[in-house]
């Protein structure tokens, strides 16, 4: 996104720094290039201090981009986080589809909204993602085809807006959100 060189500010908590009219953070601000080696409630406690000490202002959509499955931050942003609710993203592959599953269940049982499941890097003309998604009552929003010139197009915006990734993107998000 080009947020290179950027910082938060400290003023009362963290003012997290604007890339193109987008406010974000991020633990790496902090950890820089190194690795952070948290785990359990080292990973919670990371998180839910940066949640604590940010400051958002007004906000249309906050969006936390967690890994998958179902860790300690998983459920400390389900217990923390009011009128929560989760767009999951997946890829092709049926063994990241069980981990997205069991999430789906989850979320369900402690009766967390699910918006929808997007299908990432969509390579073969297959529906089993979709039905699977759909056969557990799960709005669907759709494929994002796999795109090689993503990688090529990271740090330079207006490249990334043009590749078949971020059309599809914009044109899913606009779709099953009504913009």
């Amino acid at each position: 996104m080009g947020a290179e060189g950027l910082k938060p500010r400290e003023e009362k908590g963290i003012i997290p720094p604007q890339v193109h009219d987008l406010k974000y953070m991020s633990i790496t601000y902090y950890s820089g290039e190194h690795a952070l080696p948290l785990r359990g409630a080292g990973v919670s406690n990371a998180l839910i201090e940066l949640l604590a000490i940010t400051r958002w202002d007004t906000l249309d959509f906050l969006v936390i981009d967690m890994p998958p499955g179902i860790s300690d931050a998983t459920l400390d942003i389900i217990r923390l986080v009011k009128r929560i609710k989760f767009l999951v993203v997946t890829t092709p592959s049926q063994l990241a589809f069980e981990t997205v599953r069991k999430l789906v269940s989850l979320l369900t049982e402690l009766k967390i909204p699910i918006i929808g499941v997007i299908e990432n890097m969509k390579m073969e003309d297959s529906p089993l993602i979709q039905q699977r998604v759909e056969g557990k009552g799960i709005i669907f929003w759709g494929e994002i085809p796999f795109d090689n010139k993503l990688e090529e197009s990271i740090g330079n915006v207006n490249r990334l807006l043009e590749t078949v990734f971020a059309r599809k993107l914009e044109e899913t998000v606009s779709r099953n959100l009504k913009l």
